[in-house]
């Protein structure tokens, strides 16, 4: 199952990467043909598109190894149990929004699958399909990190490298 989970990650993260590289790039061929006199026009468009992956593919990333902003001021002055619980809830409410998230992003994708991403001709659909499956990935690290970290630390950056953790 670790072998499983290596390949995973290096997925993602190779996926992330090459969005990154590809929206940095197109933002540089547009702007590079307009200051020549031959602007390209659906770099920008790609350039979108290529930056929502990018963010969902991150925000999945800074979740894996506990990166993500938390206000840590109530549960740091609450006995170990209500901080427990509190963190459940906490999962509980998360992991519902993500279904929500992914629910409702799958039905935008479907209503926006015929519509074309201005002059590139593919699908407006590309842009919002990074809804759904980014919700779905935030749902998979959640719970990863709650069962390899646990209730009580499913929010904190592990102590250890990342890659040996999750």
């Amino acid at each position: 199952m670790a072998l499983f989970w290596k390949v995973y990650d290096r997925i993602e993260l190779t996926i992330a990467v090459l969005a990154l590289v590809a929206m940095v790039l197109t933002v540089f061929v547009a702007a590079t043909g307009r200051t020549v006199g031959v602007p390209v026009g659906s770099a920008s468009t790609f350039a979108q598109l290529f930056l929502i992956w990018t963010c969902m593919l991150g925000g999945d990333l800074t979740l894996k190894h506990g990166q993500h902003i938390r206000v840590s001021a109530l549960p740091d002055v609450v006995s170990p149990g209500l901080r427990k619980s509190m963190a459940a809830f906490n999962v509980l409410l998360i992991l519902a929004f993500l279904g929500f998230v992914a629910w409702h992003g799958w039905e935008l994708v479907v209503s926006n699958w015929a519509r074309t991403l201005g002059a590139s001709g593919l699908s407006y659909g590309l842009v919002t399909l990074a809804l759904p499956v980014g919700a779905v990935l935030f749902a998979i690290t959640l719970v990863r990190r709650l069962f390899v970290l646990g209730l009580e630390h499913v929010y904190e950056a592990p102590a250890v490298k990342p890659e040996s953790v999750l």
